[in-house]
């Protein structure tokens, strides 16, 4: 899950590189559909796939995932990503675990006990502190940003939810599906919206382009798939509050960037919250998916 939130982490950086060069649904639309191609490659070079039985119910669940997860979750972080402050857009990222653990209580029998929630609070805050010196830049769209970037959170939520109920089995055939649906979806709305399909294949533009669909989509989406049918959702989305840490770290290390005092007190707080949520003394999973995770 580590490695899981460190490739969530690099896409920002990775869109904010492209978008000058296309346009952002879009640029969405071709991050999805190489994505979803690689998945079919990996897929041939195992020979894996005629193993998994496509009918109409999971082409369905399939189309869902692509909606929610891909074409949702995507569009909305493309488009709200030039509306709102690096902290504002951090936070109200932020809310997506929030979103997906009220829905998986009802949805998956994921119920949150006292620590859960403890842990999950506490986490929020501590991206909230991270995302401190972000606030009172750029928010010339505040309204529309607001909407954009908790479409893709809820979006997002509401795909895990159903990659939760897909988990086990075949991996790289239905996540190739449900990218290739949701890249429609993304090019559909695309042309509705009027963009103009125009690219200006730079090398930074294809660079960032390789990267956003091979390791931020590809790679990331294989293990956290894998990772779903082996524990709890909130147990595991959790980890993505250390999204904005390694951002943080990213710009530190690379870019030059100073850490506050009160964004390193932010990580050891996301770090508290990640503990908190781990055991079985903070979520209490139904019958049915106990069974499934062993």
């Amino acid at each position: 899950m580590v490695i899981v939130a460190l490739l969530w982490a690099i896409c920002f950086p990775f869109i904010a590189i492209g978008l000058p060069d296309a346009p952002p649904l879009l640029f969405a639309a071709l991050r999805a559909f190489l994505a979803g191609g690689l998945l079919v490659l990996v897929c041939i070079a195992l020979r894996l796939q005629g193993t998994y039985q496509l009918n109409p119910r999971s082409l369905l669940h399939l189309g869902l995932i692509g909606l929610s997860y891909t074409a949702l979750g995507f569009g909305g972080m493309f488009l709200g990503a030039g509306h709102l402050s690096p902290g504002l857009a951090t936070v109200l990222a932020g809310t997506q675990p929030l979103i997906a653990a009220a829905i998986a209580a009802i949805w998956l029998g994921e119920t949150l006990k006292a620590k859960g929630i403890a842990g999950l609070v506490t986490g929020f805050l501590g991206v909230a502190l991270l995302s401190w010196p972000g606030f009172g830049g750029n928010n010339d769209g505040y309204l529309l940003g607001v909407t954009w970037v908790l479409m893709a959170a809820i979006g997002t939520a509401i795909g895990n939810i159903l990659l939760k109920n897909e988990a086990g089995g075949s991996i790289a055939a239905p996540m190739a599906i449900q990218l290739l649906f949701g890249g429609g979806i993304l090019l559909l709305a695309s042309a509705i919206a009027g963009e103009h399909w125009s690219v200006n294949w730079t090398v930074r533009f294809t660079g960032s382009l390789l990267i956003l669909s091979a390791l931020a989509t590809a790679a990331m989406i294989f293990l956290w798939f894998g990772l779903l049918a082996r524990a709890p959702l909130n147990q595991l989305n959790i980890f993505s509050f250390l999204t904005p840490v390694f951002g943080l770290l990213i710009g530190f290390l690379f870019f030059s960037e100073r850490l506050q005092l009160i964004q390193a007190l932010g990580i050891l707080i996301v770090v508290c919250g990640i503990a908190l949520m781990q055991g079985s003394r903070a979520i209490q999973v139904s019958v049915a998916e106990a069974g499934d995770e062993r």
